[in-house]
């Protein structure tokens, strides 16, 4: 433990006083040894998603300064180097939040919560995206008007913006929203008509830099995760029969 090899720590066989302590030492070894693992590839995840834009914005810099592009080269470049840098931008800001969330007890303001209210606007939002894609949102959530979860209003907005526009992106023609309430838990679904998650990505769908096809930064549905977890709720990822895929909230209803 000492030398920070966690993963060389055995179980020490023994009774008593003892033996919960040499438990409780080995548990918190695994414990370590995964942190561990899980900080090294979040780092490896992350400086190859930086490198990327940052090789594009450097290359194009270096020619249009070299005099290599001329013309409407030079602005093409221009382009790409801000575009590169929008993506830079989120990547941070998005790796900056999730660190908050993680360490941070003030950055999450929690007060009772019109989920009804929050999905609407959160629609609306989402619209323009849907009108260009030509996609339809078939939405039935009514049972939740009257109804309130404890969270911060503008974190669980995000969290859902983050679901929906995934969806967006994957379905084909339809996406489907759908709430019931049962013994105290409001059940929340946002599903699409796509092509579904591949079965061997859906464990880790929810880690971070993990991304499918036409995803972004990858880091957006571990926002939702840690934002969702942090309401004292849960989310989960799933196929349906179908087709498409599937994302389901689940919270306790607030007291107040």
């Amino acid at each position: 433990m000492k030398g920070r090899q966690f993963s060389k720590v055995k179980l020490v066989k023994a009774g008593g006083e003892i033996g919960s302590v040499a438990q409780t030492v080995y548990d918190m070894a695994g414990e370590l040894d995964r942190f561990n693992s899980a900080q090294k590839q979040f780092f490896q995840n992350a400086s190859h998603e930086l490198k990327s834009p940052l090789m594009s914005i450097a290359g194009y810099a270096e020619g249009i300064r070299d005099g290599i592009f001329e013309g409407d080269s030079v602005r093409k470049g221009l382009d790409i180097i801000l575009s590169e840098s929008g993506r830079l931008r989120n990547i941070v800001t998005e790796m900056t939040l999730l660190a908050k969330l993680d360490s941070e007890e003030d950055i999450y303001k929690a007060a009772p919560v019109n989920l009804n209210e929050l999905i609407q606007e959160t629609t609306e939002r989402m619209n323009p995206q849907l009108v260009k894609k030509g996609i339809q949102l078939h939405a039935s959530y009514e049972v939740l008007d009257q109804i309130s979860v404890t969270a911060d209003r503008d974190k669980l907005l995000q969290a859902l913006l983050n679901v929906i526009s995934n969806a967006i992106r994957h379905a084909e023609r339809n996406i489907y929203i759908q709430a019931n309430v049962e013994k105290g838990q409001i059940q929340l679904t946002v599903s699409d008509d796509g092509k579904g998650i591949p079965e061997e990505l859906l464990p880790y769908l929810f880690h971070r830099f993990v991304k499918g096809k036409d995803g972004e930064s990858g880091l957006g549905l571990a926002i939702a995760r840690a934002i969702v977890e942090r309401c004292g709720g849960r989310i989960t990822a799933d196929n349906r029969r179908e087709g498409g895929a599937q994302f389901s909230f689940g919270f306790p209803v607030s007291a107040g």
